[in-house]
């Protein structure tokens, strides 16, 4: 039953890659769009002197322009609504997604020049994620267990933000951000070829965005995304699986998608927890995510990167073998991945723990 279900994926997959010529041209002028974009955003970012700020949680220094975002996002949506007005039935499923990540995008730029307060960025991301909301696109299940209608929509309200802000909270080191997100992107896409075109071809779009924005923000950084990117980043991450999909994708999709989502959203509640118990604002910048961690035990950004994107990589495999499986099955391994990694984080905490003691005892010693 297995092998058929792999053979079918294959076959399905396959299919999506042959029938879909346009698709494949449309990424390649996401790509192209965002590999022309940055290099000009560069030049008008340093002559204007749009510089990334200094804070406790950043690493780099000098000054790095940070509106990458405006490259990648105009590819995304350029090849987005050439792909809507090509396709006619795809526009009533997809301007909600391109609209409201749009929003989400414009109030990100314009917090990176003026610092927006966080009651009204809040605001924004309500708005955002209520269109996707009433659009009619939430979680329904939990396994065999249907989540009741109010229930849905507040989860899925929920959901929405806590991504948008653990995916602007994660985008610390060079490639961080855009590596993780272009993964998971291609991780929905290799899920929805099967049966769902068009929200396979919105992410495909979002990947090769990515990868031309990555020509540029691979260390060392020549252009970071600000806050701007990070959100609509977060946003479509959260968003795009929502969309209807298999049953067995159903009966899976909030647990999947806990896993794919693991490494900023873990981290980002770690921050919170640590933030409440020193009693400091739990949006006060520190140098304690968890490339800062790893970093502490001697490796270095690039090293950090990799490893990241490894393990994220390991995530998004498992997703998808998870999803060949029947229900119940996918379920209880999707369960003991989310258990492992949450195992990784905590000895990534204890190690750092120890380091950091031991680099405290080292330096009373010296004085």
């Amino acid at each position: 039953m297995q092998n058929n279900n792999l053979e079918l994926f294959i076959n399905l997959t396959l299919l999506f890659v042959r029938q879909n010529h346009i698709v494949w041209l449309l990424c390649g002028l996401a790509f192209l769009v965002t590999a022309v974009l940055i290099p000009i955003t560069i030049k008008i970012c340093n002559k204007e002197k749009w510089y990334d700020s200094l804070d406790e949680r950043k690493i780099h220094s000098g000054n790095i322009p940070r509106l990458g975002s405006i490259g990648f996002v105009t590819g995304f949506v350029v090849s987005a609504i050439v792909y809507m007005v090509i396709k006619n039935d795809a526009a009533s499923s997809l301007v909600p997604f391109v609209l409201a990540g749009f929003i989400i995008f414009l109030f990100g730029v314009i917090d990176d020049f003026i610092n927006l307060r966080a009651s009204l960025k809040l605001s924004i991301q309500i708005i955002a994620a209520c269109i996707i909301v009433f659009t009619n696109h939430r979680f329904r299940l939990i396994g065999n267990f249907e989540i009741p209608e109010v229930v849905s929509l507040l989860l899925t309200l929920g959901w929405i933000i806590g991504v948008i802000n653990s995916f602007n909270l994660i985008d610390g080191i060079d490639g961080l951000c855009a590596g993780l997100s272009s993964l998971i992107s291609f991780t929905f896409a290799v899920i929805y070829a099967r049966n769902v075109v068009h929200s396979a071809t919105i992410c495909l779009f979002l990947v090769a965005s990515l990868l031309g924005f990555l020509i540029y923000n691979k260390p060392k950084a020549k252009i970071f995304m600000g806050d701007g990117g990070s959100q609509f980043l977060g946003f479509m991450i959260a968003s795009l699986p929502l969309y209807r999909s298999s049953d067995n994708f159903e009966y899976n999709k909030f647990l999947l998608m806990l896993n794919l989502v693991a490494i900023p959203t873990v981290d980002c509640l770690a921050a919170i927890i640590r933030r409440i118990r020193d009693h400091r604002g739990i949006m006060t910048p520190d140098r304690a995510h968890i490339h800062h961690k790893l970093m502490n035990l001697g490796f270095n950004s690039t090293q950090v990167l990799i490893i990241l994107l490894f393990v994220q990589s390991l995530i998004c495999l498992t997703c998808c073998i998870a999803l060949y499986f029947q229900g119940s099955t996918a379920f209880i391994m999707l369960l003991i991945t989310y258990t492992i990694i949450m195992i990784l984080f905590s000895a990534v905490h204890y190690l750092n723990r120890r380091a950091l003691a031991a680099k405290r005892k080292t330096e009373t010693i010296v004085s």
